[in-house]
């Protein structure tokens, strides 16, 4: 009785030792989960505030060519230059201190763009406009039916915008109804402005149906917040810009 005894007592212990061992490998590798899946979350999170990040295009002032609801990767990493389409911040908005800012960023961090305590808490996406980089910072630039004609620093002559752009991109220009007002609305024609130094001049694509530099002015280069890479969506509008 006594070795039945002290045999199921070793037996016993050396369950429990094993058992403690078996605990302590589980949570081991509960812990490395976990751990890799956050840091996975904060990669991703990183990027998206830093690298790039994608935005959805939510009106039609930029079509023909990005229509509305387009998925476009932005980065702000890429300076601008004519031609580009950028991302500019709502101007509309009330500017934030650094506290403020420092304090949006963590909740947006935190939960993958989603959300903000400053800004309505839709797709954040929507929250920003979508334009095109027109005029660069010396240039003189006027506008006659919607087209802008520009002439750069140091140059000479006037050229058109598509003249002077090596980027590829099309305009959305409807005629005015006979008798229409040309007051009403965003202007087609205005006459010479000079733009300073960090100064820009953006319109959008779709000439008609924008607001843009031709209502807000100049944007200053503290406004353009990213650049555009490539849009992804739609898959028949796919394009590198």
């Amino acid at each position: 009785m006594k070795l039945k005894l002290c045999y199921s007592f070793c037996m016993n212990k050396d369950l429990y030792e094993l058992s403690y061992s078996a605990k302590k490998d589980f949570n081991k590798k509960v812990f490395h989960i976990v751990l890799f899946v956050v840091l996975i979350y904060l990669s991703i999170n990183l990027i998206l505030n830093f690298v790039v990040f994608p935005l959805r295009q939510a009106s039609v002032s930029m079509e023909p060519d990005i229509i509305e609801n387009s998925c476009i990767f932005f980065t702000p990493l890429k300076g601008c230059s004519r031609g580009d389409v950028v991302v500019l911040e709502p101007f509309t908005e009330e500017k934030l201190n650094f506290f403020s800012k420092i304090n949006d960023l963590f909740v947006r961090f935190f939960t993958a763009q989603q959300f903000s305590i400053f800004r309505d808490n839709k797709l954040m996406g929507d929250q920003f406009l979508i334009r095109r980089v027109i005029g660069m910072p010396g240039d003189t630039i006027y506008m006659r039916d919607h087209v802008l004609y520009i002439k750069p620093q140091g140059d000479k002559h006037f050229l058109t915008e598509f003249e002077l752009i090596k980027k590829s991109y099309n305009i959305n220009v409807l005629a005015s109804p006979a008798g229409w007002d040309n007051l009403i609305g965003v202007t087609g024609s205005f006459e010479e402005i000079v733009l300073g130094e960090n100064e820009y001049f953006v319109l959008g694509d779709n000439r008609n149906s924008c607001i843009d530099s031709r209502l807000w002015g100049v944007v200053p280069k503290s406004d353009i917040k990213a650049t555009a890479l490539f849009c992804y969506f739609p898959f028949s509008k796919l394009r590198l810009f």
